[in-house]
């Protein structure tokens, strides 16, 4: 009995985040994603300080120039993505689809010279490149989509989680 009042209580609260973070991915799918940024900005700027504070100031003997090095460029990419978050989501989307792009080609020339399954994989690599220049045309209105997409998924898992929990609820009181 113990273990399906848990088990409720546990649905009914993850349902509820899930909930909460699916209609703000919904609805304002820019600002959360902004707002996601930053708090991987700050996280990035925690780890740097913590690294640079158990290197510098807590080891004693020869210190690791690597751990220094990672975490000033943690420091640094956790003041881009504090600071400029609006940058970093306009950014992201359109080198994802110039990466798509030269991969694409070059599996396309790859497949040129394939002696076997050339036309299969000239159009798996077509619809690549197709796919690469539709993000670099558009890659706010493409992050837009796909964040709301996040959003409807996660607001479906919200409504499985209350359905479930109703279940348990039903079934514990018979």
């Amino acid at each position: 009995m113990e273990t399906l009042k848990k088990l409720f209580s546990n649905l009914v609260f993850t349902s509820a985040l899930f909930l909460v973070a699916g209609g703000l991915l919904l609805f304002a799918p820019q600002e959360t994603l902004q707002i996601y940024i930053r708090l991987i900005g700050v996280l990035c700027l925690a780890g740097a300080a913590v690294g640079l504070l158990v290197e510098l100031l807590f080891k004693k003997g020869a210190r690791s120039t690597l751990v220094v090095v990672f975490a000033c460029i943690a420091a640094v990419f956790g003041l881009l993505f504090l600071l400029a978050p609006g940058f970093v989501t306009a950014v992201l989307p359109f080198l994802f689809g110039v990466v798509l792009i030269v991969i694409s080609a070059f599996e396309l020339l790859s497949a040129l010279q394939m002696p076997f399954g050339k036309l299969l994989t000239i159009l798996l690599s077509a619809g690549g490149l197709a796919l690469g220049i539709l993000i670099v045309s558009n890659p706010n209105g493409l992050s837009s989509l796909m964040t709301r997409l996040i959003g409807v998924a996660l607001i479906y898992e919200a409504v499985v989680g209350f359905v479930t929990a109703a279940l348990v609820k039903t079934g514990r009181n018979r």
